[in-house]
């Protein structure tokens, strides 16, 4: 073997072993890592508000109460009932981010080819805060959390929770559909 070829593999040998150590180092620091719960960024102000919709039930026939991006964002699992809803009337009771959105819903009654009434829950955007300056805030909460070796998760808060509300008597005139 040549003497290139052996400060060649001298070299890689180093090399190997640096890349050795970097790992170690590596998975200890990761190791000794905890996790530091959930941060919310930006700014909030969470409101309550019932949204109520009225619809006329049809023999035979369910309003479907839709909103699928909003009802997976909200855990929106079922229609519950509540003697205090007016008959004929779907309540949504809005728990959200009043910095952030606004929620809405509205009825759309059946129209040529759609063969149901609609009840439509989602909400509008507002654009209130600088997707900037809250990237800026998560690198600084991030790095400040990772010096105390921390890992946390980061969230906005939008809508926190949605309930559906039916009096009693239309139980079986809505259905949920995602």
């Amino acid at each position: 073997m040549g003497r290139q070829h052996k400060i060649a593999l001298v070299i890689f040998c180093i090399g190997v072993l640096l890349c050795g150590i970097g790992t170690g180092v590596a998975f200890t620091e990761f190791g000794a890592l905890t996790y530091g719960g959930r941060q919310i960024l930006g700014e909030t102000d969470m409101q309550t508000e019932d949204f109520d919709v009225v619809f006329v039930p049809k023999e035979d026939q369910k309003t479907i109460i839709v909103g699928a991006r909003a009802a997976y964002a909200a855990g929106i699992g079922e229609v519950c009932t509540d003697a205090a809803v007016p008959p004929d009337t779907v309540r949504f009771h809005v728990t959200y981010n009043g910095k952030r959105v606004k929620p809405f819903a509205d009825f759309e009654e059946a129209s040529g080819e759609e063969m149901f009434d609609r009840i439509a829950f989602s909400w509008y955007w507002r654009n209130t805060e600088d997707e900037t300056a809250l990237m800026m805030a998560a690198k600084d909460i991030v790095l400040k959390n990772l010096k105390e070796g921390k890992i946390v998760s980061l969230d906005t808060v939008d809508v926190e929770e949605v309930t559906v509300l039916v009096n009693p008597k239309n139980e079986k005139d809505v259905s949920i559909v995602y």
